[in-house]
């Protein structure tokens, strides 16, 4: 091939490659600060709830027991590795047919307000429970009512309401025998579900 052809052929083969070298070395210069047409690739760190580990989950599970061991009727189980679950009378929490906190609950509320706060991983799923005196679907509102209570009261004292969630079961779900007294007084109660924050 004459030299004259093959330096022409080089000039068609180089010229393109040079272009492309110099579109990439452009599109990969970063835009100068204060370049209103530049985007930016970097985004807000996403946060995730701190994991509560087993022994976390135990050492709550006992100071629960310690703030609660002198409340009647009050008990703090572990249905799994990574739930609690508060089981609250309200016999004398609330008056009857009454959403409004009494001085007897708020006390216990109160005494379990420093230990949730120091677990802002943990998420609250408060439940009310009614006896069976009434009817069912008055029992069904009367518990959603009381839980939602519960829940404005921890919300006052600190506790943050994204953390929490209100609930009503009313009358359906019994642990005790409704026919006496003592039983409906059991059966008047708020229980708590404690989970990880998702």
């Amino acid at each position: 091939m004459p030299k004259s052809a093959l330096a022409h052929l080089r000039q068609q083969t180089l010229l393109p490659l040079c272009l492309g070298a110099f579109v990439v070395t452009a599109c990969s210069t970063p835009a100068p600060p204060g370049d209103l047409g530049a985007t930016s690739t970097t985004t807000a760190p996403v946060t995730h709830p701190r994991a509560v580990t087993n022994s976390a989950w135990a050492q709550l599970q006992q100071r629960l027991n310690g703030v609660l061991g002198n409340v009647a009727d009050a008990e703090v189980s572990a249905p799994t590795l990574t739930s609690l679950h508060l089981r609250i009378p309200v016999s004398n929490g609330f008056d009857s047919g009454s959403a409004e906190v009494r001085p007897q609950l708020a006390a216990i509320l109160d005494s379990i307000v420093p230990t949730l706060k120091d677990y802002p991983e943990v998420a609250l799923q408060i439940v009310g429970h009614t006896d069976s005196a009434g009817s069912e679907m008055y029992n069904l509102k009367l518990s959603i009512k009381r839980s939602e209570a519960v829940m404005e009261y921890l919300r006052k004292r600190g506790v943050a309401l994204d953390r929490m969630s209100a609930d009503g079961k009313g009358e359906a779900e019994p642990i005790a025998n409704n026919a006496h007294e003592a039983g409906r007084a059991r059966n008047r109660r708020v229980e708590i579900h404690l989970k990880a924050l998702e």
